[in-house]
């Protein structure tokens, strides 16, 4: 990047950036940005934008190279800019890239804007860091309209087509758009309404775009007499004769002008102090120390007239006001994607665009990811604890900065961690980095921020989930939802409303509110939403233990006994507990009360813990599903008893992170209605949906209750010579592979399976995935293959890896796989469909030359939940347009599968091949859902194990070929 300019009023060395590019007449001159395409040879940190600089000379040659002196006064010149010759127009003084220099030890710089690619998409001018694909031109047009037209939107683009890129670009794009043409409108509205602003040049650009226009105030407004020659008073000194150039300005230059100097993104001064003066064309004031040598025979320069100073400061708080109405009026950009590390590379893509630096963004996080304090585990239950522990505020010492204070340092320091303090795109890790640096909270500066923020990065649950929602102060309404890799939306959003409730929660709670209501003097003002809570709490325990006798011959399958009710009897129930829809109002105005209070003045609550606050919470929430809206939603729930006995395999809880290796009795409350909580986000100006596989589309308006008018599904851009897809039909014993549960029983469809499985690991180079339903099925497999040998031969032939369910043990696992993939011994993966690796990861080049999918992954029909979700979709078909249980089986189980294909091939100049195992793969029914780009290169490609392995054009030939090409290159 070039050298950044700062300069102070005391310092005569610095160095200018030097231009890198030569720049012509005629393409200064043309009134659009100049498209600049860099060389490769050139680094794009190191290219000046000079899409703003209007040249007048008409010589075509490399600018000169510049002095010293020549630089320096070059930018003494922009600092204060003269009237605007004869002949030059009024931004003909070139804008140079600056350092500023934030309160913090960390400087943030300036970066030249890199000139992209510019197209004009639905009226709004776009603006990409490289030439755009056809499918993401489409995916913008498609972006655009749902914007303006306030219409839902389903995108599906392939891995590698660009996706995220074209999200954040047309997005943005429009927001600027609207933000420029809001802007311009107010200011029109401003000068109309201000007689002493009619007839000014440039006013409304002046107010509309203060950061980017330099409007010259001696132009702007005329004087009555002229003064030093016609010359304006906003002359440069280096303009002045040569005899005047030791005179120091005797007026000392208002606050507003170095603000304005800083806020312009020209320049910081460090001004010395000066005394305020009083000067008139005739003398000086005697209180001014002058040095005679210098100001001998010197006249002053006059004092800005009176209306001048009024009219510049009336257009400054215009300036503010414009900004403000402008920020209020347009809406936010809220991008949720489904983890962090899927949310780096978003951050790293919006970092290449045009619109980094321009619109300000931040990044949501939880305390658990984001607090930098160090976490003592056996004086704090969760970090959520410690924080609330340590942010209680106390009278600070007399020397503090504030009256108050609390025993955690970085939440003190939380707003030296601010935009100024970070760079113009930054990710969770980067924020948290400069926040240690700083000692500065990353979770609450980037909660703060999130109000002037015009872009909001966030795990897309912080969206769809109220409690998060509410905890996080995100307000939807008339906002834009962009929610990435969404093909999960529909079990996202149930699991949001599915709710457990332990009865060792309700009676660990009973105990924490009967001690904070024992110090009734103490808590007089917040006794009575207490006794509420605790006498319901009571009512809770008592039902749990009235409906044990339900439980008592119920057969247990997986170490759980479940008993289920009819909804409208469960809330029978409910009632004849007191905690039923008659007590339910009274309980949420009290837990609000409690939550609240718990979040803002935890000290008024002592003793009460996280996981207090979460069950109260939980109950509410449970409980308002049912009962809200007149109980609209009551028939969208399964409500289950559950008793979990002490099995051999350590349980976790949802609210502790001890095992629970005890009997436990909790109650579910399933959700069978993703729209139950879809529907908060309808308050939104428009959602967004996007994925690289949301095919099938047809369940996603039904699931959600929502109507997505817009919806584009473009083609795959890797050239069909790059990819081989195909299916396998038979074993090499000629018996049909069928992949059911039934058929991967058998040992010679197993066996089958192992022979397949070897062939591709000999003709495939580099890494392998094969992806299995369960890892039930793995372990069988493994086991089978060990007893005949087969599992020699494929470890022999690469090295062999499986899946881990543990998080430590997956993260070193995946890390060998990637070390041996790109290894001449290369790697074999196996995974399950649905699992870490399927979803979310990125498998590019040699990670991944084949992947191989085994079956058709339904989901299990023993499990409770989707055994209920089946029954509520007969139900409901016909009332609510609902799939049938057979037809929602089948999306579930694409959806998966079309996710785990994705793995193969992840941008343009990727190669790879896909093979399906499975003899349903003929039938056109086992191919109609999936993914139009997998349908289009399947085509019919289907073999036999022999016409597999001999046929021409069979998958040995693609690997051969495509690694011959790959050593060419």
């Amino acid at each position: 990047m070039s050298s950044p300019v700062e300069i102070s009023d005391d310092d005569d060395c610095f160095e200018a950036p030097v231009p890198s590019k030569r720049i012509t007449r005629s393409a200064a001159a043309s009134n659009k940005p100049a498209v600049v395409e860099a060389s490769s040879e050139i680094d794009s940190d190191n290219t000046i934008d000079y899409s703003d600089t209007n040249l007048t000379s008409d010589d075509d040659s490399e600018l000169p190279e510049v002095t010293l002196t020549s630089k320096k006064n070059a930018v003494i010149k922009n600092l204060f800019p003269k009237s605007a010759k004869p002949g030059m127009s009024s931004g003909s003084s070139t804008k140079m890239p600056v350092c500023l220099k934030p309160s913090t030890k960390m400087p943030v710089c300036l970066k030249p804007k890199v000139p992209g690619f510019e197209r004009i998409i639905g009226g709004v001018t776009v603006n990409l860091p490289v030439e755009p694909y056809g499918c993401q031109i489409a995916l913008m047009f498609k972006v655009i309209t749902a914007i303006n037209k306030g219409q839902n939107c389903l995108l599906e683009s392939p891995t590698g087509s660009g996706k995220t890129l074209a999200l954040l670009c047309a997005a943005l794009a429009w927001q600027q758009h609207m933000r420029n043409r809001t802007a311009t409108d107010l200011a029109q509205k401003f000068q109309e309404s201000h007689p002493q602003l009619r007839g000014k040049e440039n006013v409304v650009e002046q107010i509309a775009s203060p950061k980017k226009s330099s409007v010259d105030l001696g132009k702007l407004f005329s004087f009555n007499k002229p003064s030093f020659g016609e010359k304006s008073i906003y002359e440069k000194p280096s303009d002045l004769d040569a005899s005047s150039s030791g005179v120091k300005r005797t007026e000392p230059l208002s606050p507003d002008t170095f603000e304005e100097s800083s806020s312009n993104g020209l320049v910081t001064i460090h001004k010395k102090r000066k005394l305020n003066t009083s000067v008139d064309s005739d003398s000086t004031s005697p209180d001014i120390p002058s040095t005679p040598e210098k100001t001998t025979g010197r006249p002053p320069e006059p004092e800005t007239p009176k209306h001048v100073r009024r009219l510049y400061n009336l257009i400054t708080s215009l300036q503010i006001r414009t900004s403000m109405l402008v920020d209020s009026s347009v809406p936010t950009i809220y991008y949720g994607a489904r983890t962090h590390k899927q949310l780096q590379q978003v951050v790293k893509e919006f970092k290449r665009t045009f619109y980094c630096g321009e619109a300000k963004m931040t990044i949501l996080a939880s305390r658990e990811y984001a607090c930098i304090r160090e976490f003592d585990r056996q004086l704090w239950k969760t970090k959520n604890d410690m924080c609330r522990g340590c942010t209680k505020t106390h009278t600070a010492p007399p020397d503090a900065p504030t009256k108050t204070a609390t025993n955690c340092k970085p939440f003190d320091n939380q707003k030296a961690l601010h935009h100024g303090s970070l760079p113009a795109a930054f990710d969770l890790e980067e924020l948290v980095a400069v926040g240690e640096s700083l000692v500065a909270c990353p979770y609450y500066a980037a909660r703060s921020m999130a109000a002037a923020a015009q872009i909001v990065f966030c795990p897309y649950n912080y969206l769809i989930e109220p409690g998060i929602r509410s905890n996080m102060q995100i307000d939807v309404r008339d906002q834009i939802i962009i929610i990435d890799e969404a093909h999960n939306i529909e079990d996202i959003c149930r699991d949001a409303a599915t709710q457990t409730v332990t009865r060792d929660e309700i009676q660990a709670a009973i105990k924490e509110l009967a001690q904070v209501a024992s110090y009734r003097y103490a808590n007089q003002d917040v006794i009575s939403y207490i006794d509420v809570l605790l006498k319901t709490l009571k009512f809770w325990d008592d039902w749990f233990a009235n409906q044990l006798p339900f439980l008592t011959n119920k057969p247990i399958n997986n170490n759980e006994a479940v008993h289920t009710w009819q909804v409208q009897h469960f809330v029978q129930t409910l009632n004849n507990h007191n905690i039923g829809m008659e007590h339910f109002n009274e309980f949420s105005e009290s837990a609000e009360i409690f939550c609240r209070r718990l979040r803002e003045t935890p000290e008024s609550l002592y003793g009460v813990t996280q996981a207090t606050g979460t069950l109260i919470d939980t109950l509410q929430m449970v409980l308002g599903f049912l009962f809200r809206q007149d109980a609209k939603y009551l028939d969208d729930f399964v409500p289950a008893l559950v008793k979990t006995g002490g099995g051999d395999e350590p349980r976790y809880s949802q609210f502790s992170q001890h095992t629970q290796d005890k009997e436990t009795l909790s109650l579910r409350l399933l959700c069978m209605n993703p729209a139950v909580i879809f529907e908060g986000l309808k308050e939104a100006k428009c959602i967004i949906l996007a994925s690289g596989t949301l095919t099938p589309l047809i369940s996603l308006h039904s699931e959600l209750a929502t109507e997505f008018p817009l919806q584009v599904s473009p083609n795959h851009v890797i050239p069909p010579d790059r990819v081989w897809i195909g299916s396998l039909s038979t074993c090499p014993n000629g018996r049909r592979l069928e992949c059911n549960s039934r058929g991967t029983d058998q040992p010679d469809i197993q066996d089958g399976l192992g022979q397949a499985i070897l062939w591709v690991t000999q003709v495939t180079p580099s890494g392998v995935l094969c992806f299995l339903p369960s890892y039930a099925l793995i372990n069988k497999l493994v086991k089978r293959w060990r007893e005949t040998g087969l599992w020699m031969q494929l470890s022999q032939t690469k090295r062999v890896f499986v899946e881990s369910r543990n998080v430590r043990d997956h993260n070193d696992i995946m890390e060998d796989y990637y070390k041996y993939s790109a290894s001449a011994e290369g790697a074999l993966l196996f995974a399950v469909y649905r699992g870490k690796v399927s979803e979310g990861m990125d498998f590019k080049d040699h990670q991944a030359r084949a992947v191989i999918t085994i079956g058709v992954p339904y989901p299990n029909t023993f499990d409770m939940a989707v055994k209920e979700k089946m029954k509520y979709n007969d139900k409901y078909a016909a009332q609510r347009k609902l799939l049938s249980s057979r037809e929602w089986l089948r999306v579930q189980a694409y959806r998966a599968l079309n996710q785990a294909v994705g793995r193969c091939v992840r941008h343009r100049g990727d190669w790879g091949a896909v093979l399906l195992l499975d003899a349903r793969f003929q039938a056109p029914y086992y191919t109609h859902h999936l993914s139009k780009w997998v349908k289009g290169f399947l085509g019919n490609n289907h073999h036999t194990y022999e016409s597999l392995v001999n046929s021409d054009h069979s998958l040995e030939d693609f690997m051969r070929g495509m690694t011959l090409r790959d050593e060419e290159d």
